[in-house]
C-alpha cells in the first residue's frame, strides 16, 4: 500500500463500505488489515491502488465485490471445536424420517462443512443420503477454494489420524511442506455450496436440524447480530441445534433458545424436550431457558485478534501427531524484507505495521507456507509482541516440534506474564509431552490469570475470539481425555 493512501478518515470510509456490503465491522487493531486487502483487490482488477480506492468509495459494485473477496478472511481448520461435532452426531442418530439437514453459515474455505460431513459419516450416517450439508459464504473466492476441496497441512493440524486416513487423500509435492490433501468424493458429494450474505439475504431454507455459525457474529454490529440471529433461529426445526463459538453464546440471550451442557460445552437448541433422551452418547445436563441480557457484540470488541476455543486443548494427546509427516525444516527460510521501522514515526503507525506482519504471517500459515509464516512472525516478534511468539508456537506445533512451541510460548509469557491463553496453550503442549505436573501448573497459572475478569471479557491472542468465561470452561478438569467422538 502506498504511503499515506489510507489515512484514518479514509480508512473509516472504507470500513463503512465493507459494513454496508456484508455487515463486517473490525476491532480497531484489525482495521489496518484492510490496506493489504485493498492492494490485492486492486491488483486483481488491474488498477492502481488510487484508482481502485476511488471506485470503492463510490461503491462501484465490481470494486466492492473484489474488495470483499480479499477483506473477508476466515481462519478455520478441520474438526475445530470437536465437542460441537460430538453433539451434532448424537442428535443426528436420533433423526427419523427424511434426511438430517445442516447449514454451515459463513463456511469460509470449506473445512467446517466437510468436517460436519466427516463426523456424520463416522457416526454411521454415510449411506443412503441420510444427511445433507448446505454451506454458504459471502465470498465467491472462498467458495471456489471450498469446492476445489484441496487443503494444505495447516488446515489439517487438528484432525485425528484415523479420520485423515479415511477422508483425505494426500498428494505429495516437491517437499513435505508442499503436500496437499484432497477431500474424498464420498464427502464432497454430501455438501452443497452456495453464495449467501448473512447481513442482507433471507435464509436459504427452513427446517434445519442444525446450523453452524461460528466466529461470524462477533464482527457484526449489535443491531445486525440480533437481526441475523432472528433469521437463524427462524430457520431451525423444533429441537434443532445452533452452534456458535464460545465467545458468541452470550449474544444469543433473549432469543428463546435452551442451553444444553454437552461435555461441559454450551449447545443451543430450539425447545423440544423429548428429542434429547437417555439414549444419547453425549452426557447432557437439563436444559435451561435463556433470559434477556444487556450483553452486546460491542462488549466483545478487543485490542488484538485472539484465538478461538483453545484449539490445542480440544485435541486428544496421541503418541503420533497427525502433523508429524511435516516435521522437516527447510534449508533456509523464505526471504522477508525488513519492515522500514524508521519510517513508522508514531506508536499507532508502528502498531499498524506489526499487525500487518502478523496478518501476513497468518495468511502464509493458512496457505501452508510455514517457512514464510515463521519468518514474518519472527520479524513481528522484534517489536516484542506476545502474539507474534504465540504464532511462532502454532507454526512449531504444526510441525510437531513441541519443544520449540513450548519455548515460543514461554517467550510470550516473559513479555506478558498474565497472558491467560499463553498459559492455557502450555497446558496442551505439556500434556502432549506427557509432562503432567507442568501441565497442571500451567492450568493453575491460566486460571490465576483469569482471576477478576468477567466471563465476557475478551482475551489477547492470535486468531479469533476467546472470552475469560470460555477459557475457564475449557480449563475445567475433565474425567477423561476426549477425541472428537468422546472418551477413548
Amino acid at each position: 500500500m502506498s504511503d499515506g493512501l489510507l489515512d484514518d478518515a479514509t480508512l473509516a470510509k472504507v470500513e463503512e463500505v465493507l459494513q454496508g456490503a456484508c455487515g463486517l465491522t473490525l476491532a480497531s487493531s484489525l482495521r489496518r488489515s484492510l490496506e493489504p486487502a485493498l492492494s490485492r483487490a486492486a491488483l486483481t482488477r488491474n488498477l492502481s491502488e488510487t484508482a481502485f480506492l476511488r471506485q470503492l468509495l463510490i461503491r462501484e459494485p465490481t470494486a466492492v465485490e473484489a474488495f470483499i473477496e480479499h477483506a473477508v478472511i476466515g481462519e478455520t481448520y478441520f474438526f475445530r471445536h470437536p465437542e460441537h461435532l460430538r453433539a451434532l452426531a448424537s442428535r443426528a442418530r436420533l433423526n427419523q424420517g427424511g434426511p438430517f439437514n445442516v447449514w454451515s453459515a459463513g463456511c469460509a474455505s470449506g473445512e467446517e462443512p466437510y468436517s460436519i460431513a466427516m463426523a456424520l459419516m463416522a457416526a454411521g450416517l454415510g449411506n443412503g443420503g441420510r444427511f445433507r450439508v448446505l454451506a454458504t459464504d459471502v465470498s465467491g473466492r472462498a467458495l471456489q477454494r471450498a469446492k476445489a476441496a484441496v487443503y494444505s497441512p495447516w488446515s489439517l493440524r487438528r484432525i485425528e489420524p484415523d479420520l485423515e486416513k479415511r477422508f483425505l487423500v494426500p498428494h505429495p509435492g516437491s517437499s513435505v511442506n508442499d503436500t496437499q490433501h484432497s477431500v474424498t468424493a464420498e464427502v464432497v458429494r454430501t455438501v452443497d455450496f452456495r453464495r449467501h450474505n448473512l447481513a442482507t439475504d433471507a435464509v436459504p431454507s427452513l427446517g434445519f436440524h442444525a446450523i453452524f455459525c461460528r466466529n461470524v457474529l462477533i464482527y457484526f454490529t449489535p443491531e445486525l447480530v440480533r437481526a441475523v440471529l432472528s433469521r437463524l433461529v427462524s430457520a431451525l426445526a423444533p429441537g434443532g441445534l445452533l452452534f456458535v463459538s464460545p465467545a458468541e453464546v452470550p449474544l444469543t440471550n433473549g432469543m428463546g433458545l435452551e442451553t444444553l451442557d454437552v461435555d461441559g460445552t454450551p449447545v443451543l437448541r430450539m425447545p423440544l424436550e423429548q428429542l434429547w433422551t437417555a439414549g444419547e452418547s453425549a452426557p447432557v445436563s437439563p436444559p435451561r431457558r435463556d433470559a434477556p441480557s444487556a450483553f452486546t457484540a460491542a462488549s466483545l470488541r478487543r485490542e488484538t485478534p485472539v484465538p478461538g476455543s483453545l484449539r490445542i486443548l480440544s485435541r486428544r494427546p496421541t503418541p503420533h501427531a497427525p502433523m508429524a509427516a511435516y516435521s522437516a525444516r527447510p534449508s533456509s527460510p523464505a526471504p522477508v524484507a525488513e519492515a522500514p521501522r524508521a519510517q513508522a514515526a508514531t506508536p499507532a503507525a508502528r502498531a499498524a505495521q506489526d499487525a500487518g506482519l502478523l496478518t501476513r504471517a497468518l495468511e502464509a500459515a493458512h496457505a501452508g507456507h510455514f517457512e514464510e509464516a515463521e519468518a514474518l512472525a519472527r520479524e513481528a516478534a522484534r517489536a516484542l509482541s506476545p502474539e507474534a511468539y504465540l504464532l511462532l508456537a502454532m507454526v512449531a506445533e504444526s510441525r510437531n516440534d513441541l519443544d520449540a512451541a513450548v519455548e515460543a510460548v514461554r517467550k510470550a509469557l516473559y513479555l506478558e506474564p498474565q497472558l491467560a491463553l499463553g498459559h492455557a496453550t502450555l497446558v496442551a503442549l505439556y500434556s502432549r509431552l506427557d509432562r503432567r505436573e507442568d501441565a497442571e501448573r500451567a492450568r493453575q497459572n491460566a486460571l490465576r490469570a483469569l482471576d477478576g475478569l468477567d466471563d465476557e471479557h475478551p482475551l489477547r491472542g492470535v486468531e479469533t475470539t476467546m472470552t475469560a468465561g470460555g477459557l475457564r470452561q475449557a480449563l475445567a478438569p475433565r474425567h477423561s481425555q476426549m477425541g472428537w467422538q468422546g472418551a477413548r
